[in-house]
């Protein structure tokens, strides 16, 4: 009876997710064409935050849990839970999830605004491999390191924000909105006009935080059902949270790129994947390395997975930027690379 309704609660998170995804897509690209900001800058701030909501939650779940306990051994339990799930997020955004939208329909990208956020992808994930090569662990200064990189790319983002706004902007957000197409990160001529009508600013960011927080709450009701399966089976805690738990939270990103592509707007959810590793990253492992004083890495996630995560971020990156678009077979070259780091991650 038990199971029988956690299949229910797990039913209920990912019907959740996936109303809540189209109420995200929708509002945001909505938003993004408004207020003549591209797509793929929506996508890697304002979506990427909101789809990592349930990543960052989990983890610093976990991370308050094991210091509440006063248990050495829980609180290391837990914090391979937390780091788990953060890198197990990152390295099923882009093996899984962008694979499946490649997969599904490629589309032309690149541009200086993919290879800004491209490269601080690779910058970021390349630190979190030489902070865990030295000493193993996370330390709380390093966190502080991690959020400042963080802060960073908020930063750039908002300044390019601010600049493409001006830039494309021929009305004030009260006129009729034209709707431009949107190559690399930049807008064509106009294709055709689209009303704005009185009010709809207001209704459209009260939709995407609705949809934001029913992709949340439905993430969070998939990870503790499927968890509560699992952890039935007897299956290793660093095994669950690198493969189920790094799957059910990232299963916003999923929806997100999912329903971007059947609405013909990929460029939203590559930035919400980039944007999202940025933060799972940055932020996530460093507020939860400041919170624990220190995290301690597991050998398995320092030697193997981590380094997994930096391998796809160079076949996402390095591609896009020379070809200038994705393809199927980058999407292949993805997967397999997903597939192996999960074959280590629970053969060890």
């Amino acid at each position: 009876m038990a199971v029988f309704l956690l299949v229910l609660v797990l039913g209920g998170g990912l019907i959740l997710m996936a109303k809540g995804g189209d109420l995200f897509v929708d509002s945001a690209t909505r938003i993004a064409r408004l207020a003549r900001v591209p797509e793929f800058l929506i996508g890697a701030t304002v979506v990427a935050v909101g789809t990592t909501l349930p990543e960052l939650l989990t983890s610093l779940t976990a991370v308050g849990k094991g210091i509440a306990l006063h248990d050495p051994s829980a609180m290391q339990e837990l914090t391979d839970v937390a780091v788990g799930n953060a890198v197990g997020s990152m390295v099923c955004n882009i093996g899984l999830i962008l694979a499946l939208s490649f997969l599904l329909r490629p589309y032309e990208a690149g541009g200086k605004a993919f290879a800004v956020k491209g490269i601080f992808l690779l910058v970021c994930t390349g630190v979190l491999c030489a902070f865990t090569c030295f000493g193993g662990k996370i330390s709380s200064g390093e966190g502080w390191a991690l959020i400042a990189l963080f802060c960073v790319y908020i930063v750039i983002n908002v300044c390019e924000a601010v600049y493409k706004t001006k830039k494309n902007s021929r009305a004030d957000f009260s006129a009729p909105a034209t709707c431009f197409k949107e190559i690399n990160g930049n807008f064509s001529a106009p294709a055709i006009e689209i009303p704005t009508k009185k009010g709809e600013p207001f209704a459209l960011v009260l939709l995407f935080i609705l949809g934001a927080v029913c992709v949340a709450a439905g993430a969070l009701f998939t990870v503790e059902s499927v968890s509560r399966i699992c952890s039935r089976l007897g299956v290793e805690e660093r095994i669950i949270s690198v493969t189920v738990v790094a799957l059910g939270t990232s299963l916003p990103e999923l929806v997100t790129a999912v329903t971007s592509a059947r609405k013909d707007a990929g460029a939203l959810s590559l930035g919400n994947v980039l944007g999202a590793n940025v933060i799972n990253g940055t932020l996530l492992l460093g507020l939860s390395a400041v919170v624990a004083g220190g995290l301690n890495i597991d050998p398995v996630t320092r030697d193997y997975t981590l380094w997994f995560a930096l391998a796809l971020a160079a076949a996402l990156v390095l591609p896009v930027l020379i070809f200038r678009r994705t393809s199927r077979a980058q999407g292949i070259v993805l997967g397999a690379l997903y597939v192996a780091a999960m074959a280590f991650a629970c053969a060890l």
